[in-house]
């Protein structure tokens, strides 16, 4: 990779990204066993955990669409500013609070993420469109192979407040970072923008210009959209069968850190996807995830299960920056702000489903039989990469 015609907002943003997820990451893999202690019920956890992907699913479109009016700085600072508030609500745990909390939390990501895509991919070149998204995801990579580890000793000695606490810190020094090093400068002010916003018909205009460009983005939204669903299904499965084994919270976080370090390379896969061909990538590493995700159904062992769950993260990670790199190529420049925000609505879409499906599958049948109904999803994948619908 050569790092000098990777564009600087990538770089920058990749710096951001490291603040704001750092302090988030000593809490949020251990989130779920915290709700289970304070909700009791499985099934009500998986809709909890949703919650901070459905409120996405209701802004993706506007957002998207302020996006392209105001500008993506703006609407990012905004999202690093309301993503402060999530681990206050949380530390109360009042059940209200904690439904309260992931509402915020939704927004947050919805105005971070689609303000980040959207600069990051104006920014980059459609030759080297997959190592500038792989560099832009590098901060929170880092973050969430460091956080879980040192959240799992902290919680395992002191609980979840100075956890909490430190997100709250990382969070606030992320906005700080983002305004000197990016700004918040806007492309036509943020008040007329959202006045515009509300005066026409949002939802109507943007579904045309998807409607224009469908048979194009179809095969692409799909493949975000069932990624999604595998990728959120680790955030509650994972957490919960870890507690069903007994693995303590020091256990947990050296897992959770070890699966991560399977993003730390995802510019790996960027890089390989660009030469071999982004379709050719996400069919090859679909291959390997399937029978990973069967194999943890079965196993008992603390050790296998986190070597697994190592294995099926290095393949769920190498799909991003060629699945990525898919939609960017068939996306219009003129329209990427407003198209950017369907690319969030069906990944959104996914993570909300995926918790959920978690959850319902495990209350029905069991948590292991969950990683079995997860290798079924991942069998769409593959279908969907192999056939141009």
């Amino acid at each position: 990779m050569e790092l000098d015609k990777i564009p600087d907002i990538a770089k920058y943003l990749s710096a951001v990204f490291l603040f704001a997820w750092i302090g988030r990451s000593t809490v949020w893999n251990f989130l779920p066993v915290f709700f289970e202690n304070n909700v009791e019920s499985v099934f009500l956890v998986g809709i909890l955990t949703s919650i901070g992907s459905a409120i996405p699913i209701l802004l993706d479109i506007p957002v998207g669409n302020l996006v392209q009016r105001a500008g993506e700085k703006i609407v990012i600072l905004i999202g690093l500013l309301t993503a402060i508030f999530p681990p206050i609500f949380y530390y109360t745990a009042f059940t209200p609070l904690l439904f309260a909390g992931k509402l915020v939390e939704g927004a947050a990501k919805s105005l971070i993420w689609n303000g980040s895509w959207s600069l990051t991919l104006k920014s980059s070149s459609e030759e080297n469109s997959s190592e500038s998204i792989s560099v832009f995801l590098l901060g929170i990579n880092m973050a969430i192979v460091i956080g879980p580890v040192i959240g799992g000793f902290l919680i395992q000695g002191y609980g979840f407040g100075i956890p909490m606490a430190l997100w709250v810190l990382s969070s606030s020094l992320a906005v700080l970072v983002y305004y000197f090093y990016i700004g918040a400068e806007t492309e036509k002010g943020l008040k007329s923008s959202t006045e515009d916003l509300l005066h026409r018909n949002t939802y109507l205009n943007d579904f045309h210009h998807l409607k224009e460009n469908w048979v194009n983005l179809r095969q692409e939204l799909s493949l975000i959209f069932l990624y999604s669903i595998i990728f959120s299904f680790y955030w509650l499965a994972v957490p919960l069968l870890l507690d069903q084994m007994n693995a303590d919270f020091t256990t947990m976080g050296l897992i959770f850190g070890f699966a991560a370090l399977s993003k730390i390379f995802q510019f790996i896969f960027g890089d390989i996807a660009d030469k071999i061909g982004k379709h050719r990538t996400v069919r090859l590493l679909t291959v390997l995830l399937i029978p990973t995700l069967f194999a943890m159904s079965l196993v008992e062992s603390l050790v296998l299960t986190g070597a697994l769950f190592f294995l099926a993260r290095v393949f769920t990670s190498g799909m991003s920056p060629a699945i990525h790199g898919i939609f960017d190529e068939e996306v219009p420049n003129e329209i990427e702000g407003e198209m950017t925000g369907f690319n969030e609505l069906a990944k959104h879409i996914g993570q909300t489903i995926g918790p959920f499906f978690a959850g319902t599958v495990a209350s029905i049948w069991s948590l292991n039989g969950s990683f079995i109904a997860a290798s079924g999803v991942a069998g769409l994948i593959l279908l969907a990469s192999l056939i141009d619908f």
